[in-house]
């Protein structure tokens, strides 16, 4: 069995809890949390020498992989990562178990080839999934039991995306952005499908994981407090979209999905500013997690709309400046209700709101993330919500 503690913190884990608890309840205890995340369960950006080759088809080695990344962690940074394990099979599990065709490329993560539904008829041939035969979703499950038996740790459900991007894998997104305006109709089947397709698969994963190994969801690294939702989405494409027709085909699924589960945290990258105000009136609502990728000003109107309500996780894959971008983060970044991530990557650096290939300099990306967080992050003079 195997759990990571910091052996120069024996209460880390306790204390960055209670830190992220307080950020979703808006609390201010005079830090914000943050996290060097370089305990990454996707493959993409990885230096591909070190990935090893039967990930996706042995359980015991992506054990094995992500434990000596924790191990790693917690012996370099004094964050707040909390360790678990993630059974990822990449984002395209649940079309998978919906007829999609999947690549399994050296070196990568799983990929979908080609489309499931090309006209409305197909849309209502669609059968939900059985978990326990259907896609990747027994390899999943199976990985989910692997863990339970040979480690102590938290394990995550693997990555659901949500009932939006499952639609656009199945259908893709030229068929399904013309049905918006042109087969209004079928655009709400598949979304609903998709949305009762999401519903069973994290259920059958819960069943598998656990109350007493997975009463919380982890978007991007972080472990969120079990009293706020058990369940994350991902939202990619909600800056693909118009606020009027992502408010009447899109929110509804979400909030079904929210009030399902109790509440949740939702994941999109990049630009969306025009989706803040359908984000703030999105019931069951309680956390967004955005890959900001240097809008800055996205991230500020996001903690004017989530004032008190919504948590906010800025994140991004560690910048090629780093000591510049986070100075300049934290110009307007309020200390309530946030946490902050950089995602360490050994491949990719963000510059100029682009991810470009980062000129190799192995630890040293981490250390200066962290000690440019450490500095921001735990002053008190950071700039506190009144």
């Amino acid at each position: 069995m195997n759990t990571f503690v910091n052996p120069s913190s024996p209460n880390r884990i306790a204390a960055s809890r209670q830190r992220i608890e307080d950020a979703y309840r808006h609390r201010d205890n005079g830090v914000v949390p943050f996290l060097v995340a370089d305990v990454n369960y996707w493959l993409s950006g990885e230096t591909p020498a070190l990935i090893p080759d039967d990930y996706f088809t042995n359980c015991e080695t992506m054990l094995r992989y992500q434990l000596a990344k924790i191990e790693r962690h917690m012996a370099m940074y004094d964050d707040d990562y909390i360790p678990f394990l993630f059974p990822w099979y990449g984002t395209v599990v649940i079309p998978s178990a919906l007829g999609a065709k999947i690549l399994f490329q050296p070196k990568m993560d799983p990929a979908v080839d080609g489309v499931v539904v090309s006209t409305p008829a197909q849309v209502r041939q669609l059968t939900l999934p059985d978990p326990e035969r259907d896609g990747l979703m027994p390899r999943v499950l199976e990985t989910i039991r692997y863990f339970r038996e040979h480690s102590d740790l938290p394990i995550s459900f693997t990555d659901p995306q949500g009932p939006f991007t499952t639609a656009l894998t199945l259908a893709g997104p030229e068929t399904l952005f013309v049905w918006l305006h042109e087969a209004p109709r079928a655009a709400h089947e598949l979304l609903e499908f998709c949305t009762e397709a999401f519903i069973v698969w994290i259920k059958a994963q819960q069943r598998a994981i656990g109350d007493e190994r997975g009463r919380c969801c982890f978007p991007h690294g972080i472990l969120l407090p079990e009293t706020f939702g058990r369940v994350w989405l991902c939202d990619d494409d909600c800056g693909a979209i118009s606020p009027a027709q992502y408010r009447e085909f899109v929110v509804p699924c979400n909030e079904r999905v929210f009030r399902e589960f109790g509440g949740g945290t939702l994941h999109f990258c990049g630009s969306a500013e025009h989706q803040i105000e359908n984000l703030a009136a999105t019931d069951g609502l309680v956390g967004v997690n955005n890959f900001c990728m240097t809008n800055f000003r996205q991230v500020y109107r996001m903690q004017e709309a989530f004032a008190g309500r919504i948590a906010l996780k800025v994140c991004d894959f560690t910048p090629l400046h780093i000591a510049d971008y986070y100075d300049e983060l934290f110009r307007g970044l309020r200390r309530r209700g946030t946490i902050v991530g950089s995602f360490v990557s050994p491949e990719l650096a963000l510059h100029q709101g682009r991810y470009e290939m980062r000129p190799r300099r192995g630890d040293d990306i981490g250390r200066e993330a962290y000690a440019s967080l450490q500095r921001h992050c735990l002053s008190t003079k950071a700039e506190a919500t009144p």
